[in-house]
């Protein structure tokens, strides 16, 4: 890794790119000088609790709100009709679906059916949070409870409990085939098949979701958000509000952490937003964590049936099978995206695979709606997939780096089109591989490993798990700005005194955007990183971008930066004679330029990752002893952010493969509403991290960089399952779901377990 530059330390020209520049965005939030919704604090400002249907499927056959908007202290309680008077609309449905798919619309209160437990039922406002609260219990709903179905294969049959009008749960089906897979399956040596589950787990993100919105200045409707999405919440709210999307104000302000959770619109924020424009008064909501768990979109929730056809000469020629994929009881906006452009199309991995037959099926169920969650259906596709080829490792009896090395992609066939359609446009697997095995000490611990079988075969067991992956990012949405340009925009501004401001429209939520643009603009300028101030968040203040997600800020924020600094720089040089940059802005009276980044296509980062995992057979538990990860993200702005966002992927790969999962009963309860009983991991249960990079610079962008912002869950799920199960083949145990709880595995290897 680079040396890192202190914070305060004046640095300047090309050389900022690659280097460790220490984030400047952690002193005011450690320091308490962060601003976050829940700071938000106005004159005359109301506070706002969701009435919540306490059952997951039921007909609602009465509200009565008489009592609760009689209370001391309430201002106003809201039902659905109410909105309905006010020329609120639904949320609407997904975008991109197949032709024939069945897309409901999502309102903002529920009206004659609820659909999950915690579904909004009605809004009450009052004076104080708690006299909001104790006004809620008033509310009296009557509901005639329904049959309810959870999982998605249930949810799927013929005779399950129908959510929506139409003949079933299944909202649509896509098919994924090319290539010759019915030749290749007829012809494999071997073919190797599983049922695997990508359990339903949640964001969990630090600050929950909320909302405060009052009435402006000139007619503005002003909304502070905890988004992803400054521009597309602005741009949701103006088509559910019927407003303008330019008398829309919205400040996403300082957000906790979004994962992908805080990127759609929520009737809940609808509502509260709605009640402030009917009051014409500030209105504030914060969820609670025990209402996150309702409230706020899960991530995942698909099962996988598939197989993989192996030629004699243990190479891949085919993928075939079906994944069923859960939405909950309604699509959010982009949520069917995560399987249909995702997951499906990057099941090939990193795998030269010719052939594909697999249908993708998404289903409605009585459970909270799904989203994306950080790295939403590529940790999936990667889990599948590389389940799948250690299980064909097993089969054949060879290695599983082998057989990896073995069914890359070559570096020399790149670009590469996967039967899937999707082409990767440069990458170097078997060297970010070979980089892995020689940091992690393999052939020694696979020595290590025979021995202590041979040895110790009642002690503990010990596993060693690869995770080999292909990570897309920099998507840009097909819609174009609001000008017409394609892509998110940037504006450079070079003020007579030299300094420079960058407001972009991609917006961070920790990532330390502010750190790495602002090393890119000193760079690409040639001027002090100390003197470049980052601006985003704010509709009013930064351009239109489409939002950060899907591990796309470097590459859409950073190529719209690159180039209006082009463009600042062309107008430099404009002035008669050559000088520094601040000179001729000096004699310019100042230089501003704002530049889209078009829509490039996306970039192709990979990774290689390996575990090395004990299991103590008493007990069951796991302990992971070492986990070392490779990235390859093409051109680094900033390696310390990079490894920032390894550390944090790995640690929710790692509660996805352990401890993680939203588990429902049979009436479609959750059986986890709060952190005494949902286990996230936390510090000390995680395990040495090492990481290391190499880098095919990205084709499709000037800057060279590839999106690795979700890397971490795409590997560490991937290396800690396959480690543990590595572990326990020995004992008979050839695959267990996640999450691998010590109560799992310890059943698992009971002589009546399996």
């Amino acid at each position: 890794m680079s040396e890192r530059h202190p914070s305060g330390q004046r640095s300047r020209g090309r050389g900022l790119i690659g280097e460790a520049v220490i984030r400047r965005e952690d002193l005011p939030l450690i320091t308490g000088r962060g601003r976050f919704t829940d700071d938000v604090t106005l004159p005359g400002m109301l506070h706002a609790h969701v009435v919540r249907s306490p059952v997951a499927h039921a007909r609602i056959t009465g509200i009565d709100v008489t009592a609760a908007s009689q209370a001391p202290g309430v201002a106003a309680v809201f039902v659905a009709a109410d909105l309905d008077r006010l020329g609120v609309g639904p949320l609407p449905g997904a975008d991109n679906l197949p032709p024939g798919s069945r897309n409901p619309e999502f309102p903002v209160l529920a009206t004659e059916k609820v659909l999950w437990a915690g579904q909004p039922v009605a809004l009450v406002v009052a004076e104080t949070p708690a006299t909001a609260a104790d006004a809620a219990e008033l509310v009296d709903v009557s509901y005639d409870e329904l049959p309810a179905v959870t999982g998605p294969l249930e949810a799927a049959a013929p005779d399950a409990p129908v959510l929506h009008d139409g003949a079933d749960n299944v909202a649509f089906v896509k098919h994924l085939r090319s290539g010759d897979p019915d030749a290749a399956f007829a012809s494999a040596a071997h073919v190797v098949r599983q049922r695997m589950v990508s359990q339903r787990i949640a964001p969990v993100a630090l600050e929950p979701r909320g909302v405060a919105a009052w009435p402006g200045d000139d007619g503005i409707l002003e909304v502070r958000l905890p988004t992803q999405r400054p521009h597309g919440a602005r741009n949701s709210l103006a088509a559910i509000l019927g407003l303008d999307a330019e008398r829309i104000h919205v400040d996403a302000g300082d957000v906790g952490g979004g994962f992908g959770a805080k990127g759609p619109m929520y009737p809940d924020q609808v509502a509260v937003i709605a009640a402030a424009r009917a009051l014409g008064r500030p209105v504030k909501w914060m969820e609670t964590r025990s209402e996150s768990f309702l409230a706020t979109t899960h991530g995942r929730d698909q099962v996988a049936d598939l197989e993989l056809a192996v030629a004699g000469d243990g190479t891949f020629t085919a993928l075939r099978g079906t994944v069923h994929a859960s939405f909950g009881a309604y699509f959010t906006s982009n949520a069917p995206s995560s399987l249909l452009g995702r997951l499906g199309p990057m099941l090939p991995q990193g795998y030269a695979i010719g052939s594909i037959d697999v249908t993708l099926a998404g289903v409605f169920a009585n459970t909270t709606p799904i989203g994306p969650y950080r790295g939403a259906g590529r940790p999936e596709a990667a889990y599948f997939t590389e389940r799948l080829v250690d299980l064909a490792a097993a089969e054949l009896g060879q290695d599983p780096a082998l057989v990896r090395r073995r069914n890359f992609v070559r570096n020399t066939d790149f670009p590469h089109v996967t039967c899937t359609g999707l082409t990767y446009e440069s990458g170097d697997y078997q060297v970010g591989l070979d980089l892995l095995l020689d940091k992690l000490g393999y052939a020694g611990l696979r020595a290590e490993q025979a021995r202590a079988r041979e040895e110790l075969p009642g002690e503990t067991l010990l596993g060693v798990g690869l995770g080999c992956f292909v990570e897309p990012g920099g998507i840009t949405p097909g819609v174009p700005g609001p000008d017409g340009s394609a892509g998110d925009q940037a504006t450079v501004t070079v003020d007579p005194s030299g300094k420079v401001t960058v407001s972009v429209g991609t917006s961070a939520h920790g990532q330390g955007h502010q750190t790495a643009f602002a090393q890119l603009a000193a760079a690409l300028l040639d001027v002090d990183y100390e003197d470049v101030t980052v601006v985003f968040g704010d509709t009013a203040t930064a351009p239109f971008g489409y939002g950060t997600f899907g591990s796309r800020s470097a590459v859409a924020g950073g190529t719209a930066i690159h180039r209006a600094c082009e463009r600042i720089l062309a107008a430099a040089k404009r002035v008669d004679a050559p000088m520094p940059l601040a000179e001729a802005a000096a004699r310019l009276g100042g230089l501003s330029a704002t530049a889209a980044s078009g829509a490039p296509p996306e970039t192709y980062a990979s990774g290689a990752y390996g575990c090395v995992a004990s299991v103590d057979p008493a007990t069951g538990r796991v302990t992971v002893e070492r986990l070392v990860a490779v990235d390859d993200c093409g051109v680094v702005i900033n390696p310390l952010l990079v490894e920032g966002q390894v550390h944090g992927g790995v640690a929710q790969g790692l509660g996805q493969a352990l401890t993680e999962q939203v588990a429902y009963d049979s009436s479609g309860q959750p059986l986890a509403g709060s952190l005494m009983d949902y286990a996230v991991p936390f510090a000390a249960s995680l395990p040495p991290l090492e990481c290391h990079s190499l880098s095919t610079p990205a084709t499709t962008n000037p800057l060279g960089v590839k999106g690795m912002g979700e890397s971490g869950t795409l590997g560490a799920t991937c290396a800690v399952v396959n480690a543990v199960l590595d572990a326990l083949r020995p004992r008979g145990v050839r695959h267990l779901d996640m999450p691998l709880t010590p109560e799992k595995i310890w059943t698992a290897l009971q002589p009546h377990g399996s």
